[in-house]
């Protein structure tokens, strides 16, 4: 493009066209002759024929001329150097220029000079112009530039996004969080939907409560024509573009999978205050994209883990009654073996088969069959706790596991309380059916051992049932079932035996040991039965504390001794009693003011001052109870009853609470008298009771001194304190006590 040619050069308007043998006519210095033969244009070009020539010979004609002119000539092609150096070599001025034999002008060393200055000179003109548009182009190259290293930085960060993005709620905010960023806008979420377009979850940044809100009725009203593609909202709404929370710059983005949607991006006010562009676009899609991959993962291991979980329900549950199976029994049955090998618990299995079921199926068919056992199925758990396993064995066979049980009466009252729930008709399809039921019982003291032997004594406990005439119970063991009878009807004539006059109150005195004066008694309960002779209490306090009994017999108790202490005090002979309070006593159906209403009442009854009247509870209970106990002391204190806390150091010592409690006196128990004077260990937890009840100005009861040698520890030791026991005075009924002092 740099290279000039003749053809670049040529001149043409200063020629004139003449003939061989024409003369010369009057011309200018500028003026160039062509030379021809035959015809001007057409015929031979002879030659060229300039004011210099003719000035040398006017009269010569243009063939003379010719001759004499220089035959040398370029073509339109020739390069102008060349041609300025074919000027030179001759020492000519103009050469004419031939194409195809045939002349078409002339190039002249002026003209040519004058095409080389104007070529330099559009050539200075093109290089500024290139400048300008290359220093134009390199700023955008640069912008370009700085656009593509913010777009990698981008997809950098989203690449390291998409690596950890999951299903899981936290993650799932930190990804919409590192999106807003990415994508440089203020605010973003992620709104999860059901089939029904509902909004099942949201998560996400920087719009309000009213905007999400708003979103929200624009996807129940749109939801038929929702975008399967990133879409402003306003294109979709118009009335998002309206009120106080406008959405109108937010951008939709699907968040799809094959064909379904699972919700929505939300990305609205980027930080430059511009639109959204199509990189912004691919960044949410592809985060989005991740998103459903996610998502759908979730959904299919969420789908996998309920069919195992399905299969594992199969497995160990029944499907009609919707009750573990056997094989979850025998897996249960397998771990009570090992916590029995662990802590020798007693355990026990109850092996539960309704009477002539058979005929409930051959009379009204096998559909009403099946509603009746999940009907049982519903009704059985009602007598059973939380800590029972109930099972459905097989056909019409229900067992139960109990792995947390003290005896054998409390499985006998757990089958009597299911026997007696079945007393009630089943309502099976309009039908009133009664169905009775058989338990068999195999009770273990020291826990299962072995799971076959487990269900076999069950099986032939609940055979034994059915022989003995069905709808009841029968332990394995006879000697269990008379233990369990025996309890039963010991339980029934305890019942009464306060309506027969058989309970009554003994005493035995309490002995200070400084001035030997009797301080007071402690009221004992005996039961004299008519058809069992005396019943020792450690038999039959037990079965009054399980079977409630004891709250009665407890009001009795109160009030007898109240009315006892009145009497003494009339006739002359003041004397403190104290009584021992139970623990279901004590918390009564959750009423503690019951108890000191009792009390209190009881009191008021005899007219007896309150200082003549001591209850005495348990360590046990007071900590156990901390809050109710405190508050029922509290009372009982505040008119004058006073408080002794029973078998101290055997339960759970506390001393903040003990110096905080309203009490007054500590009562040692027997068990570190027993083997006081031989045991260093027993003397040196009873010198240190003794030394903190003195530091706390309580008083100390020592109760079951029965020896010269026990009464002697507390007499060489100075230890002012009361002392009890069958030394001094067995407990004696209230005529024969006041015999004694009188």
């Amino acid at each position: 493009m740099n290279t000039l040619f003749a053809k670049d050069c040529l001149e043409t308007d200063s020629i004139q066209y003449v003939l061989d043998e024409e003369r010369p006519r009057k011309i200018d210095k500028n003026t160039i002759f062509a030379v021809f033969s035959e015809s001007p244009h057409s015929g031979k070009f002879c030659g060229l024929v300039t004011l210099q020539e003719v000035s040398k010979h006017p009269d010569w004609i243009f063939a003379d001329l010719c001759n004499r002119s220089s035959n040398i000539f370029v073509t339109p092609e020739t390069p102008i150097e060349q041609s300025l150096a074919m000027l030179d070599i001759n020492g000519q001025d103009l050469l004419p220029v031939i194409e195809d034999d045939r002349f078409t002008g002339v190039i002249t060393r002026s003209g040519i000079f004058e095409r080389i200055v104007n070529r330099k000179q559009h050539l200075l003109k093109e290089s500024h112009t290139s400048l300008e548009q290359i220093e134009e182009e390199h700023q955008q190259l640069l912008s370009w530039s700085n656009r593509l290293e913010e777009l990698h930085d981008r997809s950098r960060d989203l690449l390291a996004c998409l690596a950890t993005i999951s299903a899981e709620p936290e993650v799932k905010f930190q990804g919409i969080k590192a999106l807003a960023k990415i994508v440089q806008c203020h605010s973003a979420s992620v709104q999860l939907i059901d089939n029904n377009y509902s909004i099942t979850d949201t998560t996400g940044i920087g719009f309000t409560a009213e905007q999400l809100s708003v979103f929200h009725q624009c996807l129940s009203l749109h939801k038929n024509i929702l975008p399967n593609k990133p879409q402003l909202l306003n294109e979709l709404c118009a009335e998002c573009q309206e009120g106080q929370h406008n959405l109108s710059s937010v951008l939709l983005v699907p968040i799809r999978r094959d064909t379904h949607t699972f919700g929505y991006i939300l990305l609205s006010e980027k930080l430059s205050g511009q639109q959204f562009d199509k990189n912004d676009e691919l960044f949410a899609l592809s985060f989005a994209h991740t998103l459903s991959l996610a998502l759908d993962n979730a959904q299919k291991l969420e789908q996998v883990e309920k069919a195992r979980h399905d299969l594992d329900y199969l497995a160990y549950f029944d499907a009609l009654t919707g009750l573990p199976n056997r094989s979850l029994l025998t897996d249960r049955l397998q771990q009570a073996v090992k916590l029995a090998a662990q802590k020798k618990l007693s355990q026990a299995l109850l092996f539960i088969d309704l009477d002539d079921f058979k005929r409930v199926n051959d009379s009204l068919g096998h559909l009403v069959g099946d509603e009746l056992l999940s009907a049982v199925a519903k009704r059985l758990p009602e007598s059973l706790s939380k800590n029972d396993t109930l099972t459905r064995f097989a056909g019409d066979e229900f067992v139960v596991l109990m792995t947390y049980i003290n005896e054998p009466v409390d499985a006998a009252n757990i089958a009597e309380n299911i026997i007696s729930s079945f007393h009630a008709p089943f309502i099976i399809d309009e039908h009133e059916v009664y169905v009775s039921i058989s338990i068999g019982i195999a009770f273990f003291n020291d826990g299962i051992e072995s799971v076959d032997q487990a269900l076999s004594d069950a099986d032939n406990a609940l055979r034994h049932a059915k022989a003995l005439g069905k709808n009841q119970y029968h332990f394995f063991s006879d000697d269990m079932n008379s233990s369990v009878q025996n309890h039963f009807e010991l339980e029934n004539r305890l019942r009464r035996a306060i309506v027969d006059n058989e309970l009554e109150l003994y005493y035995q005195p309490k002995i200070d040991i400084v001035t030997g004066d009797t301080v007071g008694f402690e009221a004992l309960l005996r039961w004299h039965s008519v058809e069992h002779g005396d019943i020792s209490p450690s038999i039959f306090i037990p079965i009054a504390e399980k079977s409630g009994l004891i709250v009665s017999i407890g009001e009795w108790v109160i009030d007898k001794a109240c009315e006892q202490a009145k009497q003494w005090l009339d006739s002359g002979f003041p004397a403190h009693i104290s009584v021992n309070l139970s623990a279901r006593q004590f918390l009564h159906t959750g009423k503690p003011n019951k108890l000191f209403e009792l009390i209190e009442a009881s009191l008021d009854r005899y007219q007896l001052p309150a200082e003549y009247l001591e209850v005495e509870i348990t360590e046990n209970l007071m900590m156990h109870h901390l809050n109710e106990s405190f508050a029922i002391l509290e009372k009982l204190k505040n008119i004058g009853v006073k408080i002794f806390i029973d078998d101290f150091g055997t339960g759970y010592s506390s001393l903040s609470y003990i110096k905080k409690f309203p009490i007054h006196a500590l009562k040692i128990d027997k068990s570190f008298i027993d083997d006081l004077v031989n045991d260093e260990n027993d003397a040196a937890i009873v010198t240190a009771i003794i030394a903190m009840a003195k530091q706390l100005k309580l008083e100390v009861v020592v109760e079951g001194v029965e020896t010269e040698e026990q009464l002697a520890f507390f007499k060489d030791n100075d230890y002012e304190v009361v002392l009890q026991g069958y030394y001094f005075c067995a407990p004696l009924p209230a005529n024969e006590i006041r015999y004694i002092y009188e």
